[in-house]
């Protein structure tokens, strides 16, 4: 073999492991971008996480709060209809704070979603490795549209004889406020009649059936929190 034709030979492999090189460099460079990429966005997912784990929080002292007013207030809207028939024999102060309770007893449930709708329409949702938590945080949100819908129904019902409850019921100088914003007033002796008494009993229903989703609601929250502290390896 002459030197050129050696020398052309060394030429080629060494064009070669040039190409072989680069094509290495740059496989490498696209996996490390990729792998970053990767990375951020398991980042971004994981504060997003973090961030509803929060809004969980939030969201359980609201469900505590309303759970603490609309108990009551079925409660007190069953004391109306036990007594419905012979109110006159009660105290006016009882009468006027359960009517008050069962009537004013009401709440406005406010949730924070972006958190949740940022990891929805991100696409990053597909990066929780747990399905079922996936799923869970669908259900949340879907059931917080339910709550809504739902508390606005109780408040609406509580309105619709609002005319009544004030030309009965009065204030004293020594009046008192369930949770600071609940007046407790007195009964004035107004006949409620059968009507009126016919929504005290369907608010009672109301109260209990509502409480008891915001209970489901704050026990199943208990679990998508673990969850989601194992998704993003939290450990407090």
């Amino acid at each position: 073999m002459s030197k050129q034709q050696k020398g052309g030979m060394r030429s080629v492999a060494h064009y070669v492991v040039e190409f072989a090189v680069i094509l290495l460099g740059i496989s490498v460079s696209v996996f490390i971008e990729k792998n970053n990429a990767k990375e951020y966005k398991e980042q971004v997912k994981n504060q997003s996480l973090a961030r509803i784990l929060t809004n969980i929080r939030t969201d359980s002292l609201d469900f505590e709060f309303n759970m603490g007013v609309h108990l009551p207030a079925a409660q007190s809207c069953a004391w109306m209809m036990d007594h419905r028939n012979n109110l006159a024999a009660e105290h006016p102060d009882s009468v006027g704070k359960h009517c008050s309770m069962c009537v004013l007893g009401q709440t406005i449930f406010v949730d924070n979603q972006e958190e949740y709708r940022t990891l929805q329409n991100s696409g990053l949702m597909e990066l929780i490795e747990n399905d079922t938590l996936a799923r869970a945080l669908q259900a949340k949100y879907v059931q917080h549209e339910f709550l809504r819908k739902f508390e606005t129904g109780v408040n609406d019902n509580a309105n619709e004889n609002i005319d009544v409850y004030f030309g009965s019921m009065e204030t004293t100088p020594d009046m008192t406020y369930f949770l600071g914003y609940i007046p407790l007033k007195r009964w004035n002796g107004t006949a409620l009649g059968t009507a009126y008494m016919e929504r005290i009993g369907a608010l009672e229903n109301l109260h209990q059936m509502y409480a008891e989703r915001m209970r489901y609601r704050l026990e199943d929250d208990i679990v998508l929190t673990q969850w989601i502290r194992a998704e993003i390896g939290k450990t407090r």
